[in-house]
């Protein structure tokens, strides 16, 4: 099938599939007719084609039945991802949860975590962006599915903020490019999916060096090339030149560095990510303008307001 349209929309980051509902359409009905006339013809590749339908209609409505996941207690015991690290606190007060991008960074924040109130859950690549997708879908993610349980939360109108495991959810990725954008997957998941969690003041972005600077027996980290360029200029104060190191990622930094600077609260620094209560349907607009499906309005933002962009990361 061959198809040519003006403006096409594609599913996921890889563009592999045609999302635009006009082609769908136009597919559709140049092919239904053959295709019921296949099927009439060829009733065992239609009755295989039946039986995988229903087979996955009914794992569907089996997961959708499977018991939601409650709060830990004494009594009963909660079915956590594997992959997740626990703190050791049985009360919700105080206790945080990171969200690390990957595994290797998982295990230097393992080690760098206090394993008393800090519990990590490493999320593999990016994760779906939710806006736009089917609920059937957001439940056949495992990255998703994963948090919600460790998070001891259902998503949409079943959440129940009362319900968090956790007093802080702290998004931890790069200090680059790629860390944005799945931090950016992460907020439009607890904006449109958990809400309340956000209102609330339960979320939180980590903010990790992209850069160590060493003078001597001095050291500091810098969040941006800026902040580098001025360390640099003033020095540190130590003897010799200053030696500068570039954090690729998260798993490059040592379990003494990331405690350091972005998981001790005694030194770190956290966003907490809210919502303006004073603009009410000005955020959900700006969600659905950037990470909607619409690339035409994101290109329209960008053009409004690049002049205003002081740091580019390409």
């Amino acid at each position: 099938v061959s198809i040519f349209i003006r403006e096409p929309q594609f599913v996921g980051q890889t563009k592999d599939r045609l999302s635009t509902e006009s082609a769908a359409k136009m597919v559709e009905g140049a092919v239904r007719d053959h295709f019921d006339n296949w099927l009439a013809a060829d009733t065992k590749s239609a009755g295989a084609i039946l039986d995988f339908l229903v087979l996955r209609a009914e794992e569907r409505l089996r997961r959708r039945q499977e018991k939601e996941t409650a709060r830990k207690s004494a009594t009963r015991k909660l079915r956590l991802p594997g992959k997740l690290t626990d703190c050791t606190a049985k009360s919700r007060d105080g206790t945080e949860i990171f969200l690390v991008e990957g595994d290797s960074a998982g295990g230097s924040a393992k080690a760098a975590r206090n394993r008393e109130f800090q519990a990590l859950l490493p999320l593999r690549g990016k994760v779906l962006n939710v806006l736009g997708a089917a609920s059937a879908k957001l439940m056949q993610n495992q990255e998703i599915r994963d948090l919600c349980e460790a998070l001891g939360c259902s998503m949409g109108t079943r959440f129940n903020v009362d319900d968090l495991r956790y007093d802080k959810v702290i998004i931890m990725t790069d200090a680059d490019v790629d860390g944005a954008h799945i931090s950016s997957l992460l907020m439009t998941f607890f904006y449109t999916q958990m809400r309340p969690l956000v209102d609330k003041g339960h979320l939180y972005l980590a903010c990790p060096p992209l850069y160590r600077l060493t003078q001597g027996a001095n050291r500091a980290y810098v969040a941006s090339d800026a902040e580098k360029e001025r360390v640099l200029a003033e020095g540190l104060g130590g003897k010799g030149k200053i030696d500068v190191q570039r954090f690729k990622g998260l798993g490059e930094m040592d379990a003494k560095d990331l405690k350091e600077t972005t998981m001790d609260p005694a030194s770190r620094t956290l966003i907490r990510v809210t919502t303006d209560e004073d603009v009410p349907g000005e955020t959900g607009e700006l969600v659905e303008r950037l990470m909607g499906k619409k690339p035409e309005l994101r290109f329209q933002y960008i053009q409004e307001n690049a002049r205003f962009v002081e740091e580019l990361d390409v």
